[in-house]
């Protein structure tokens, strides 16, 4: 294991939900009963005083708290958590600290536990605000319990509140998706990420699809939907920052610019990737392989060495995401190399089409609005 870079982010990882939803391929378990619960979370504690004695955190380095559910913890387990953080020097005075929350699981109490605890930021698996859409791929909770959670969240405290939508589902229309924008920013949200439903195989979901049992939305529609997201947010003063995120100005994810800037970051729990700059540390998806290993003072995963061209390929397509693009100077610094003279030929024909802007005078590199919407096309590229 080569020496670790001073983290910038800490990631804690919570397997649990209530109900898995159809679209859905995480690392995530439902129905897990309290005990289980509670020796993964000194599974989780553990960890985080075996492995915090190998890095250092910066000061200001972002909090996370993703899952799964986090908030389906008891606020026993999550207080045991942050104290562990706490203690061996991964809270310190975090620039920002999220927790993700179901809306299903939410009410004013554990909402204002998690603002004592310390988190200042929440983020809502909102992913419609239509009943029959939200029903369609298996969510537990209602539009009106999203927008519920939302209120009570300002109540509670949080100033930063995020929510996440998904557009192309079941059952959704042109017009029920613009519903649900207005609805979100009509709640006073300023940050949203916005993804287009992906139908990863073995899911429910793509079952249900195969057998002809759910239709999505055509081609076409979910063009006009990517595009109605974008002209409706930013006309709201949500501007894109990445290729799914917008964001009123200040708003934006610090945790997650941690990893489109490809700086260090460590994670704790199962299915948890950890980066130090030069490999990434992956522990196992199982739940009980992850607590025994734990439990036994083994490692609970591997590392992969990056070579320098794999380096250099992630630094770019996760820079690329964002809307500032990248600095080649810089990037020429850091891995020792000219991207044109590396990926010149390829990136040619997309700037020649007008979906990578080369900055010449500046040196720098960004997708244009064109260039997101076939971002995937693009980094390809950076895939060998």
């Amino acid at each position: 294991m080569q020496k670790w870079e001073q983290i910038q982010g800490v990631y804690i990882h919570t397997p649990f939900c209530l109900q898995k939803c159809l679209y859905c391929d995480f690392a995530s378990y439902a129905g897990a009963d309290t005990e289980t619960m509670e020796k993964y979370v000194d599974a989780v504690c553990s960890e985080i005083m075996m492995r915090s004695n190998e890095v250092t955190i910066a000061d200001q380095a972002t909090l996370y708290f993703g899952g799964g559910t986090p908030s389906l913890l008891s606020e026993k387990l999550l207080a045991k958590l942050v104290e562990a953080l706490q203690k061996n020097g991964c809270w310190l005075q975090p620039a920002e600290a999220t927790i993700e929350v179901n809306p299903g699981t939410a009410d004013l109490d554990k909402l204002r536990f998690f603002k004592d605890l310390g988190f200042d930021r929440i983020s809502f698996g909102v992913q419609s605000l239509n009943d029959a859409e939200l029903r369609a791929v298996g969510r537990i909770h209602t539009a009106n319990e999203a927008l519920d959670a939302i209120t009570m969240a300002e109540k509670a405290g949080f100033t930063r509140v995020s929510a996440d939508l998904i557009y192309g589902l079941p059952e959704q229309s042109l017009q029920t998706l613009k519903t649900s924008l207005q609805n979100l920013t009509a709640a006073g949200l300023q940050h949203l990420s916005v993804y287009g439903l992906t139908i990863e195989k073995n899911t429910p979901l793509a079952g249900m699809l195969d057998k002809g049992k759910v239709e999505l939305p055509d081609e076409d529609c979910q063009l006009a939907m990517y595009e109605l997201v974008q002209e409706y947010l930013e006309a709201q003063g949500l501007h894109r920052y990445e290729i799914s995120n917008y964001a009123v100005s200040g708003q934006e994810s610090r945790h997650n610019l941690v990893y489109w800037h490809y700086l260090p970051y460590l994670s704790f729990g199962s299915s948890a990737c950890s980066f130090n700059g030069s490999q990434r540390f992956t522990a196992t998806d199982s739940v009980t392989d992850y607590i025994e290993s734990i439990q036994s003072g083994k490692s609970c995963g591997g590392f992969e060495d990056l070579t320098k061209e794999m380096q250099l390929s992630e630094y770019l397509f996760m820079g690329l995401r964002t809307t500032v693009g990248i600095d080649l100077i810089e990037t020429e610094q850091r891995f020792g190399c000219d991207v044109m003279l590396e990926f010149g030929v390829e990136l040619e024909k997309f700037i020649r089409g007008n979906l990578v802007f080369y900055d010449i005078e500046h040196r720098r590199m960004r997708l244009t609005e064109q260039g997101m919407r076939f971002s995937n096309e693009i980094f390809e590229i950076f895939v060998k």
